[in-house]
């Protein structure tokens, strides 16, 4: 774990009419991009007053030599003020936290991406390609996202589908309906998934009865990232669990669903 000063390097914004909108953030942080691993994530100061005080949890998106990115939404004041940095602004990261993701035992994994929860699983793919995987990557977006943000992600992924909720963008459904239909055609040797708790629950009830290892990242309000305060426990089937440093990253089989 490392608190390190970063440096905004690019802000790149995606944002259109009728669409959902988006946000990507290089920093230069050279001690923890280098240590960071799929599914880790950063705590970061967005305000250097006191509102907001407590530092925010992203998932890291993308590493490349001394920089990372973060992937994001504008959801509350802290994310908004964060959409507002410039170049050259300095920011205080720790990091990176969590654990990550293992490696699947065969060549074809599924990603499942529920709006921002792709960021953890972008990562994943890079990475996943690097070891020579497979990997395919379904994405649930409520309605249509920027041409610039596709052709940006166009660079880096392959075998993605989207799916809308309003059919503006790829297939028309839940993301949920996806795995169902492609699982129909091949199987995966195993499932990674990051998005809403109710997306996370429906693929794994589907799963459950299948012979097939399922790995969630979840998303929880964060206090200290460390495990100090307790603020993002969640039940598991053997007690309780704190997201930030037993976490983010969990068998999915170790989760009361019914619960959380």
């Amino acid at each position: 774990m490392i608190l390190e000063v970063a440096t905004v390097v690019e802000h790149r914004h995606f944002v259109a009419s009728k669409a959902e909108s988006f946000h990507i953030l290089k920093l230069r942080s050279p001690e923890i991009a280098v240590q960071a691993m799929p599914g880790q994530f950063v705590m970061l100061r967005v305000n250097e007053l006191f509102d907001p005080l407590l530092r925010r949890p992203f998932s890291i998106f993308h590493t490349e030599k001394d920089c990372l990115y973060l992937f994001y939404k504008v959801v509350g004041k802290g994310t908004s003020l964060m959409s507002q940095w410039s170049q050259g602004r300095e920011v205080s990261l720790l990091g990176p936290l969590g654990n990550g993701f293992g490696l699947p035992s065969k060549d074809v994994p599924w990603l499942v991406a529920g709006g921002a929860g792709i960021a953890p699983l972008f990562f994943l793919h890079h990475y996943l390609k690097h070891h020579g995987y497979r990997p395919k990557i379904l994405w649930g977006l409520r309605y249509r996202i920027s041409q610039e943000l596709i052709d940006f992600l166009s660079k880096y992924l392959d075998n993605i589908v989207i799916y809308t909720e309003d059919g503006s963008l790829g297939y028309q459904g839940l993301v949920t309906e996806g795995v169902e239909k492609l699982y129909q055609i091949t199987k995966p040797s195993k499932i990674y998934a990051c998005g809403p708790i109710p997306m996370l629950k429906s693929v794994y009830d589907w799963l459950k009865n299948k012979d097939i290892p399922m790995e969630v990242s979840l998303e929880a309000q964060m206090a200290c990232g460390i495990g100090a305060c307790l603020g993002c426990i969640i039940k598991g089937k053997e007690g309780y669990k704190k997201v930030c440093c037993e976490g983010p990253v969990f068998d999915a089989r170790e989760i009361k669903w019914d619960e959380i």
